[in-house]
């Protein structure tokens, strides 16, 4: 579908959060819930209503009062008395975990040991050492292990990396790269995004995606980091992040990437004005490409090609059925289960393990370089 035939802004969110659920395959892919997450209906349960390849099957939590809610709330037919019942059922082929940051290592590696296929929620683990073990577990298990950078499957994202990388192929250098993700002060300080003990911290929140953006559109991997200045609101935990990263590949020509990602933005700032919505920047030797709210593309999205010689900007948007980022991820993880895990590098945005692996390389290294400690 077109950007001028897709749906529009209401319809688009209709499709976010059906009423009623489609009928099911009889090899539907039965999927377990780690804990009744906030998060969990709009990534997995409101998609999956509208995929015939899913069920949501059963939901575990530490509160069975609370997992039972959960249950009642959105059709879940059963729930589990633990974690563990859950991963050790043999109805369920697969584990959604979007338990806190720091207990992603431990529940993930016990899903895959259990023979389970995990959707995974980003970031992957709470430092690189764990993502190497958990990556290469599954894929000595012959499972699939995604980490959720939900961002990337939209139709608008998978767009935008194919006009970039175009551009660069066709002779024109990337010259300067940035990446900014704040999010106004919204959370207090006993939040558990603000919690070293369980990986904590802005650049284990929205930093992680500004670290997978620049290197995700750009094709180039994080060299080494030129400088890392936290703002810290607690002992080893950043409330905000900015950062050089110098990056490496065939077309990087020595260019820096800088990322700015902020949980601690005042809300009357204009700090906070300038640097929403969320967005990537990238600067060639004749043009400059900008992804307006690329994270929550299928919400709402901006595609700007701006010409620097005649001074004019071409604006593109891409809704493709008007599913939200949560829905296309969803169906390239099925996708990819169903296929045995062959063939995911034929999948468009797919997160491969290397990828992961380099991904928490580099926020390890950020946080290194601002003197802070690496997350446990």
């Amino acid at each position: 579908m077109s950007a001028d035939s897709s749906p529009g802004f209401f319809a688009r969110r209709k499709l976010a959060s059906p009423a009623t659920s489609v009928s099911k395959d009889p090899d539907a892919l039965r999927i377990g819930i780690l804990g009744a997450a906030n998060i969990a209906p709009q990534v997995l349960v409101y998609p999956a209503k509208s995929m015939r390849s899913v069920v949501i099957a059963s939901v575990a939590a530490r509160d069975q009062t609370k997992a039972k809610e959960f249950a009642d709330r959105h059709g879940i037919p059963t729930t589990h008395v633990s974690y563990d019942a859950l991963i050790s059922d043999p109805a369920i082929d697969c584990i959604y975990n979007p338990l806190p940051n720091g207990l992603h290592y431990e529940w993930t590696k016990k899903a895959l040991e259990a023979g389970k296929h995990v959707l995974l929620e980003k970031p992957a683990t709470s430092n690189a050492t764990q993502a190497k073990e958990l990556f290469a577990l599954a894929k000595d298990k012959n499972l699939v292990l995604l980490e959720a950078f939900h961002y990337r499957f939209h139709p608008a994202s998978i767009h935008f990396r194919q006009l970039l990388q175009k551009h660069i192929a066709d002779g024109h250098p990337l010259t300067s790269v940035r990446a900014i993700f704040p999010i106004p002060a919204m959370f207090s300080l006993s939040d558990i995004r603000f919690n070293y003990k369980l990986a904590g911290g802005t650049m284990m929140d929205c930093g992680c995606y500004a670290v997978n953006a620049v290197r995700h559109y750009t094709g180039l991997e994080v060299d080494s980091v030129q400088e890392a200045k936290p703002k810290i609101i607690s002992e080893d935990i950043d409330g905000r992040m900015d950062a050089v990263l110098n990056m490496k590949g065939n077309h990087s020509g020595g260019v820096q990437a800088v990322i700015a990602a902020s949980l601690t933005n005042p809300w009357l700032s204009l700090q906070t004005y300038k640097e929403l919505p969320p967005r990537f920047e990238a600067e060639t030797d004749d043009k400059i490409f900008t992804f307006g709210l690329f994270v929550l593309a299928g919400f709402y999205h901006y595609i700007t090609i701006k010409d620097k010689a005649k001074g004019t900007s071409e604006t593109q948007k891409v809704y493709g059925e008007g599913y939200m980022t949560y829905r296309y991820q969803l169906e390239a993880f099925v996708k990819a289960v169903k296929g045995g895990g062959k063939d995911t590098e034929s999948i468009a945005g797919w997160v491969t393990g290397e990828d992961s692996i380099a991904n928490m390389t580099a926020i390890d290294a950020i946080y290194t370089a601002a003197g802070m400690k690496i997350r446990e």
